[in-house]
């Protein structure tokens, strides 16, 4: 026996999926104004679901959470950046240092400086002389890494205290806790000059260390005394 259908317009009846059932369905105009909204609602359903990324494309996908966060929050975070460390990387951009080092770099000078109450601008400027801000430079006079730490002087307390002189961090801390000690006990840049090395009552030794200092003052932009720490760490 075939299934009696209903119009749910007109109420009448007709038997089986027949013909007439199907003619009847396609010109009845209730039918029809269903089935323009279950139209309507596929296809805004098919725009909502194109219109969203999946959760491939989305921010969390390839990453943490964390990292996802940061990603979508760069712009902002990098506005809220600690004044000292912008004003030492906008420096070293000057000297082209490494782009993908240079945050890192001008953090390091600047917790360094803060903790030896040092003028960073100044650590900056013995480092470019010194290196060009390359933590991986080796010296004809067997001085190692960023801030050139000189072995056979410092090699052996930075063995005892487990200082690895190829490290950013490490190597920067370590040269401006040198130079720290220089300044206290010479003054500033009779400081500077004895970072460079032992300085002997012999000619070439006072003007070596002369040419020096002139090369860290120029890096520096040296025009008048040298500004306080405080000030450049504010």
């Amino acid at each position: 026996m075939q299934p009696i259908l209903f119009c749910s317009r007109c109420r009448g009846m007709r038997v089986g999926w027949n013909g007439r059932y199907v003619s009847h369905c396609v010109t009845c105009e209730e039918w029809i104004s269903k089935s323009s909204k279950l139209l309507a609602v596929t296809v805004l359903s098919a725009v909502l679901v194109l219109g969203f990324p999946s959760r491939s494309d989305s921010v969390f996908s390839g990453g943490s959470p964390e990292e996802s966060v940061r990603a979508v929050f760069q712009g902002p975070l990098l506005a809220l950046a600690d004044p000292a460390v912008r004003s030492i990387e906008t420096f070293l951009q000057r000297y082209e240092v490494d782009e993908s080092q240079r945050s890192r770099v001008a953090e390091s000078i600047v917790c360094s400086a803060r903790k030896y109450n040092l003028n960073p601008r100044l650590i900056a400027s013995i480092m470019i002389v010194e290196s060009r801000a390359n933590p991986f430079a080796i010296s004809g006079r067997d001085s190692v890494g960023i801030m050139q730490i000189h072995l056979p002087t410092w090699g052996r307390t930075a063995d005892r205290e487990g200082i690895n002189l190829l490290k950013i961090e490490d190597n920067v801390d370590f040269g401006a806790r040198i130079l720290r000690d220089y300044v206290h006990q010479f003054g500033v840049w009779d400081g500077v000059k004895r970072y460079k090395g032992r300085i002997s009552e012999d000619p070439d030794s006072q003007r070596s260390a002369e040419e020096y200092l002139n090369k860290v003052q120029g890096v520096y932009g040296f025009q008048q005394p040298i500004a306080s720490a405080a000030n450049l760490l504010q």
